[in-house]
């Protein structure tokens, strides 16, 4: 879907010199935890138990630390990640044409599990 080189490129300006992870990834995977049912920062532990499928996964600490960061630039950061998530969306729905979901509709997902029609 290129979601993954979409938020590693927004996020770029929130990547330390010295990094060794990407900004990007980070955010993935907490996101990824917390589709599979995680509901704090440590759940990303479940991907790192994981790391032949999910590759290098954070410590707790530095996933924690990012997420700071992020919050810490407020509005901007918000704006990267929601642009860069645009990107992503509107590259599938080409791809897909006639079968991509309306683009000026609404989208739900219910993140408690609960079907929503």
């Amino acid at each position: 879907t290129g979601l993954d080189r979409a938020i590693s490129a927004a996020l770029a300006p929130w990547r330390k010199l010295r990094a060794v992870h990407d900004p990007g990834k980070v955010l993935l995977d907490v996101a990824l935890a917390v589709a599979l049912g995680g509901d704090c920062l440590a759940d990303v532990g479940m991907l790192r138990a994981e790391s032949a499928a999910f590759g290098p996964v954070v410590s707790d600490p530095t996933a924690s630390r990012l997420i700071g960061t992020l919050a810490a630039a407020g509005p901007k950061a918000l704006h990267a990640i929601r642009t860069a998530r645009a990107e992503a969306r509107n590259h599938v729905w080409n791809v897909a044409e006639h079968a991509a979901p309306d683009a000026a509709g609404q989208v739900i997902v219910d993140l408690d599990g609960v079907l929503v029609l």
